[in-house]
């Protein structure tokens, strides 16, 4: 039996603005509430509902389909909607929030949003509108599970592309920070090998965007697990379309106005990013593969004894027994838990890696296991799904299954009892070998422990179900301890449950400027916790290369070097001097910023702000801002400019609007701005925000709270007032979910000549261990004439050479106030 096989990645459908498309035409009311509306256009039935004053859903479901929104990225809540009140007239229903209306266009049917300054965004092109693709039912869309029922055909939305539209966000992408003008395929795959910015979909697909015009925001969220595909104004630069291939559509749309709005709202509604265990923000060492536990012995005595910052080492497949899941290889890792031991002895935690295929082995009693249960993916025939990865002939869990996640969840024991203490979760789009660079037919069967689907149905949602089993099962055998997990494949909601890296990039100057607006573009879309490879995975890198994109690696999310088997190493020190020394300052960095970076979780865990944020995040206003993806803020105090060609160390860089300073001269900079920036090896451009306190640790070889004691806090004073958030807790467990954490403002307001530090109270009860806090003042050209903290006159010294005030604080445990006088108090 035929059916209808998603667009591969390099043969994309690009479907025409007219053929075999039906748009919907007058609708009736058929049923409302206080919050929804139910629609009937024919065979179709659409719904509009409230579940925010800022964010409304939309359901389409043609040729008489059942109203369905069972999603896999949706968290369940109870929204709070606000008043709402519906207007109707007759050819119109508008549904009025606090902050937005819906306007429903009845005689022809067609959909607008606007927000309560009269904004219109969103609307239906007026022509086109929604509808779909009505071709006869055929074998190609019927549901092989179910005979006699209809997959769907594609179901698509037109919107009105305004002038002034940019979109961005759409996860994991390659090509320019802006999407705009573009064609966006969301179906995960492992690229062929070293993809390159023409690869259009990867192994992480979201599809949501963020719209930005004249600096207001609005987004779009389609949420569908099979295959989904954006035309933003690429067809025709007067509209723009979203579509699913199979089945409903159902998308969100987020009000604004601003940037932070939208993806705030959009992880309410899909999830946030859960605070890390601590370690885990530390700088990791990886290759495919470590083999032997001497050779992990030697990398993490080297780390030590060149004082290069490790706190994590990831092992991959050639640890396993014939690359069975959830094994070791005996001759290679005879005593897997003595060995870790002895690494938990020298600060380093390990990450085992998780490939979905289980090998088919009589004698491999998970395989055996999982068969008697039935926990497999299906053929159309009834029998166990096989094909081909690392161990040879595979099956793999069908994880739609709750008892199937719950029974993988449980085998992550075997790894957690010899001491590992993290899961990397690979190959799990899932990759397949046969063809090469494969995935899943789309006829595969998941039976869902009852609730039967294609995989067509549910493949983008694969990864994301797989690492919420690992979750699942580390939080019910380590439920004192925070998971980490790393996954390479996920949908939208991923970040719920792991963090994201993008997979098997190259070790080019392509790659490395690569990085940049997909990382920033992943963050817009809910993924706060994320990173590539620094260094690049395929090919050889340069030690100016490794050096480089470790200046910038340094201010990932997640922070690891890792490297393919048959390339040349790539560990910090392997291509001498300079750069051994200059990867290892850079690493020291990272090591100072991690109370900053740790505070910027705390930021994203609560509002879904990510670390990495394009300069557009602070200033929407400034369409300078919209096509700049070669410099990034690190929250809101640091500015980052790599650079990203050989041989260079000047580069444009782009200033904002405020007062920053130079991190490694000082120099004042006031923006808006375009200046030319030195950025010798070693000293990457990098900018602090006036007023704007930065945390900082010394430097250590890992994470280490007994080492890190003293707390300082670095500011550049100038006139106005900025503010800083500082968050602390035990850096693991769950206690600051009972309110047993630390966060506190800090604002710096300069004016006629005195300069304010202040330290607001504390929320929440953490008793922070470090008992030492100094603050520093840069960019000072003199020594001020007096120091009051709340009022009493204290010790401070001046360093002229560094233009810096030092002066160490009491333990920051109370309200405080710090005042500076440059000058004699009359």
């Amino acid at each position: 039996m035929e059916m209808a096989l998603p667009a591969s990645a390099t043969n994309c459908r690009f479907s025409s603005l007219f053929t075999g498309y039906q748009a919907f035409d007058d609708a009736r009311i058929i049923a409302k509430s206080d919050s929804h509306v139910c629609l009937r256009a024919g065979s179709a039935t659409i719904e509009v509902t409230v579940l925010a004053p800022d964010l409304f859903r939309v359901g389409i479901f043609p040729d008489g389909r059942t109203v369905n929104y069972y999603s896999e990225a949706v968290v369940e809540r109870n929204w709070d909607t606000g008043v709402v009140r519906i207007e109707e007239g007759d050819e119109q229903l508008t549904i009025i929030t606090a902050e937005a209306s819906a306007h429903i266009a009845l005689n022809t049917l067609r959909l607008s949003f606007s927000d309560k300054h009269g904004r219109i965004f969103a609307a239906d092109d007026p022509e086109l509108g929604m509808g779909w693709f009505p071709e006869s039912p055929t074998e190609k869309n019927v549901d092989m599970v179910n005979p006699g029922a209809i997959l769907g055909t594609p179901v698509r939305v037109y919107k009105q592309h305004l002038p002034g539209e940019h979109y961005f966000g759409c996860g994991e992408r390659t090509g320019d920070l802006d999407k705009t003008g573009s064609h966006q395929l969301f179906w995960n795959i492992d690229p062929p090998r070293g993809h390159t910015a023409l690869q259009n979909n990867l192994y992480v697909s979201i599809p949501f965007t963020l719209v930005l015009d004249d600096g207001r925001a609005w987004g779009l969220f389609l949420d569908s697990t099979g295959q989904v595909e954006f035309d933003l104004a690429r067809e025709d630069h007067e509209r723009s379309w979203f579509e699913v291939a199979h089945g409903d559509l159902v998308y969100y749309v987020f009000c604004g106005p601003t940037p932070r709005e939208v993806v705030a709202r959009y992880t309410d509604l899909t999830g946030h990013t859960p605070l890390p265990p601590f370690w885990s923000l530390g700088n990791g060492q990886s290759r495919f593969s470590y083999e032997t536990a001497e050779e992990v012995r030697s990398l993490a005595r080297t780390f030590r004894e060149r004082d290069i910052p490790c706190d994590t080492i990831y092992l991959d497949i050639d640890t396993l027994d014939g690359y069975r899941v959830f094994t070791w290889d005996q001759t290679r890792f005879p005593d897997p838990a003595g060995l870790f031991a002895e690494l938990r002895d020298l600060g380093f935690h390990i990450v085992s890696i998780v490939d979905a295929g289980v090998k088919v082995d009589e004698q491999f009693s998970i395989y055996t296991e999982g068969r008697e249960r039935d926990l497999y993916c299906k053929t159309v025939q009834g029998t166990d799904y096989e094909n081909a990865v690392w161990p040879g002939v595979c099956v793999f869990p069908d994880f739609t299954n709750p008892e199937a996640r719950r029974w993988w969840g449980e085998k992550h024991q075997a790894l957690l009892g010899v001491g590992v203490a993290g899961i990397w979760s690979d190959m799990n789009e899932p990759a397949l070998f046969i063809p090469l660079n494969s995935t899943m037919p789309a006829e595969v069967v998941h039976p869902g422990g009852g609730r039967t689907r294609l995989h067509l149905q549910v493949h983008n949602a694969y990864g994301s179900l797989m690492v919420q089993s690992a979750r699942e099962g580390l939080l019910q055998l380590r439920p004192e301890q925070r998971p980490f997990i790393i996954t390479r494949a996920g949908y939208a909601g991923v970040q719920r449950h792991a963090l994201v890296w993008t997979g098997d990039n190259s070790s080019t100057w392509e790659h490395l400027a690569l990085s940049l607006p997909q990382l920033q573009n992943l963050g817009l879309s809910g993924v706060s916790w994320c990173g590539v490879d620094i260094g690049g995975f395929y090919g050889d890198a340069t030690g100016e290369l490794m050096a480089r994109w470790t200046e910038l690696g340094i201010f990932q999310a997640f922070c690891r070097n890792h490297s393919e088997k048959q390339t040349l190493r790539q560990e910090p020190w392997v291509f001498g001097e300079p750069y051994e020394s200059v990867c290892r300052e850079m690493l020291k960095l990272r090591q100072r910023l991690l109370p900053y970076l740790y505070s910027l979780f705390d930021e994203a865990h609560r509002t879904g702000a990510p670390v990495l944020r394009p300069l557009f995040w602070a200033y929407p206003a400034d369409t300078t801002t919209y096509a700049l993806d070669d410099q990034v803020l690190y929250g809101d105090t640091l500015l980052i400019a790599p650079i990203l060609r050989p041989g260079h160390e000047y580069r444009s860089v782009y200033i904002p609007a405020g007062t920053w300073f130079h991190y490694w001269s000082g120099e004042r900079i006031d923006g808006p701005a375009h200046i030319l920036a030195h950025a010798p090896l070693g000293q990457p451009a990098l900018y602090v925000r006036a007023n704007t306190a930065l945390p900082l640790w010394p430097a250590t070889s890992y994470v280490d709270p007994a080492a890190s004691d003293l707390l300082t806090l670095l500011l550049f004073p100038a006139e106005g007032s900025g503010q800083a958030m500082l968050y602390e807790d035990a850096g693991d467990g769950y206690e600051y979910q009972q309110g047993v954490y630390a966060r506190r403002t800090i604002t710096c307001a300069v004016e006629a000549n005195e300069i304010r530090v202040s330290i607001s109270a504390q929320e929440g009860s953490f008793v922070s261990p470090r008992q030492r806090a100094r603050v520093e003042l840069h960019a000072m050209s003199t020594s001020p004439q007096s120091v009051r903290i709340d009022e009493q006159e204290v010790a401070w010294q001046y360093h002229p050479d560094q233009r810096c005030v030092v002066l160490d604080l009491p333990a920051i445990a109370d309200e405080q106030e710090l005042v500076l006088c440059l000058e004699k108090e009359a």
